[in-house]
């Protein structure tokens, strides 16, 4: 029997994997090795996945754990519901100019220029507009933080943290800004006039490491504000972010994004996956942003339904997706990797797609995934 190739899409993966990786593991893609890292290292990872709606595994599946651009399924399910009730208008056009108020240049992976680079090769911007549903495919798909923070702000923070308790989810952090929260440093800077920039990174550091969830939220939603009446990019401009944003800054970042668990997520693509779950209008709203591998004549052949959001920073490699395959077999999986040095985090880049496709088609395979549950 031909093995089923599961393909996600070059396009997703570099976005998902922001460093390159491919001199010191030229070998083999082998979804083996991810197994290999969990059992090794199991302070990192944590890892669901369900099959036919019975768990094959849970290995650290409650431990809260930085979601990256995972956490835009979030945003994904607020739009397709409010789409669904007239709320927003999927063929409305939004100026590619008031989304790029929110892009932070060299800050998400070349994520939002890739998109703005596929919907002009597309002819999709007209007199510099762009639907309202090829924003949200953006977001999902080349994991824009821009276009995320527009949709955000356009849906309603509040709305969209509604979900978590609409969702079942109990361990789920409230979203809030994903670019504005990068800028809290320069805000907190701006406090110390009379200090070398040396002292004032300094005081950033330390006051953001003492800041509460509600502080960090507050200064977040003020430099939103910021940045949505950045008309001119003066705002940006006097930023000047790389003159002072740094690894440390990097790593608190990180530790201070929202944080939930495999099991919460497992639980929203059991929900997705069903097809039962949410109202026609909704669920249709969702697959057209979230199921973009199905473009692939080859993922045509093999699955009726591919879903997926992948998510990263520099130490952080996370994975949520759903498929049916043409004996209509359903697999949820969500895969979290958070503390990865660089060479950790490409390996396991270059073995996820081969995990993925083992999963979801190998018997063998899912009973060594079974193994690991706690």
């Amino acid at each position: 029997m031909k093995k089923k190739i599961l393909y996600i899409g070059g396009v997703i993966l570099a976005v998902m994997a922001i460093a390159s990786f491919v001199s010191l593991y030229s070998n083999r893609p082998n979804g083996g090795k991810i197994l290999s890292f969990i059992e090794k290292h199991p302070n990192q990872a944590a890892l669901s996945v369900i099959y036919n709606n019975k768990e094959v595994t849970s290995f650290n599946s409650e431990r809260k754990m930085s979601l990256a651009s995972v956490v835009k399924i979030l945003v994904a399910i607020e739009y397709a519901e409010q789409a669904a009730e007239g709320k927003i208008i999927l063929d409305e056009k939004v100026k590619l100019s008031e989304l790029n108020r929110y892009y932070l240049e060299n800050l998400d992976g070349g994520a939002h220029p890739a998109w703005l680079e596929s919907i002009k090769e597309k002819k999709l911007v007209q007199d510099g507009e762009i639907a309202l549903e090829e924003v949200a495919k953006g977001m999902v798909e080349y994991s824009s933080n821009a276009n995320t923070d527009y949709l955000m702000d356009r849906l309603g923070l509040e709305s969209i943290n509604a979900q978590i308790e609409k969702l079942g989810l109990t361990n789920h952090e409230p979203l809030t800004y994903i670019d504005a929260s990068i800028l809290i440093p320069y805000e907190i800077m701006n406090t110390y006039e009379n200090m070398s920039k040396e002292d004032k990174v300094a005081k950033a550091k330390k006051e953001l490491r003492n800041m509460t969830p509600k502080q960090y939220k507050a200064l977040a939603l003020n430099i939103h504000e910021k940045m949505k009446d950045d008309k001119d990019g003066s705002y940006k401009k006097a930023v000047n972010i790389e003159s002072w944003y740094d690894e440390d800054f990097d790593r608190l970042y990180v530790d201070r994004f929202v944080q939930s668990t495999t099991t919460d997520y497992v639980t929203v693509l059991n929900k997705l996956n069903s097809r039962s779950y949410f109202t026609k209008n909704v669920q249709q709203n969702i697959e057209a942003i979230m199921e973009t591998p199905m473009e692939s004549e080859g993922n045509q052949k093999a699955y009726n339904h591919v879903g997926m959001k992948g998510g990263s920073f520099a130490s952080v490699l996370n994975m949520a997706i759903y498929v049916e395959d043409k004996e209509n077999n359903k697999t949820e999986l969500a895969v979290f990797f958070n503390g990865l040095e660089s060479k950790e985090f490409n390996k396991l880049s270059k073995h996820m797609n081969d995990f993925f496709v083992k999963v979801v088609n190998e018997p063998e395979f899912r009973d060594r995934v079974e193994a690991l549950k706690e």
